[in-house]
């Protein structure tokens, strides 16, 4: 699954780059800590072991957490809004069977109508990645997130949940790996997003 770019960058992103909640500020601001329970199947000893070792952290990409999708005529003024996508949260648990960890992750984005929006149902791609150390990316791979609005609706509120990705730790601590997600964007729509962060 790995894309074969920088393993030092996501989307030609630094790693360097700020990233936005931590675990604990992602499990206590949503629901994902209950979505994730429902996937709970620790045993006792993997139980001790996750205490020992940690889960894999999780994040979003700053400069990769909205995305806005414009008419196609190429304008960009507020009227030019088809849809305006961002991710709000990523979460993970984890379980030990002796050197590999397996990790459960789940994420919400919300998905708001814009005044050029035409269809009702939208899906944009997403990318999930394996770092260590937060520095070496190690595995990327991408996902369609798509959503529906119902007759009327202008805003949706999108998770989704991953079982079983299993990385061989060794007898490293998972606690040195992350999940980091974000939107798949041209380096204009990167640009676009920095400069709406400095406003």
């Amino acid at each position: 699954m790995a894309d074969g770019r920088n393993n030092n960058q996501i989307m030609g992103l630094s790693m360097t780059t700020t990233f936005t909640r931590s675990w604990g500020q992602a499990m206590a601001a949503t629901g994902l800590a209950l979505v994730l329970a429902g996937c709970g199947w620790w045993s006792g000893e993997s139980r001790e072991q996750v205490v020992k070792r940690g889960c894999p952290g999780a994040g979003i990409l700053a400069d990769a957490r909205m995305k806005v999708d414009y008419r196609g005529s190429g304008g960009r003024d507020i009227t030019d809004v088809a849809y305006r996508w961002e991710l709000l949260d990523v979460a993970t648990i984890c379980d030990y069977d002796e050197t590999v960890v397996s990790v459960d992750y789940a994420l919400s984005m919300s998905v708001d109508l814009g005044p050029a929006a035409r269809n009702s149902v939208v899906s944009t791609p997403v990318f999930v990645a394996l770092t260590k150390d937060g520095e070496s990316v190690m595995d990327k791979t991408y996902f369609d997130a798509e959503v529906e609005f119902a007759p009327g609706q202008r805003s949706v509120v999108y998770t989704r949940t991953f079982e079983n990705m299993e990385i061989e730790v060794g007898e490293e601590n998972g606690a040195a790996y992350e999940i980091i997600i974000g939107f798949q964007l041209t380096p204009q729509e990167v640009e676009e997003n920095r400069r709406r962060a400095r406003y």
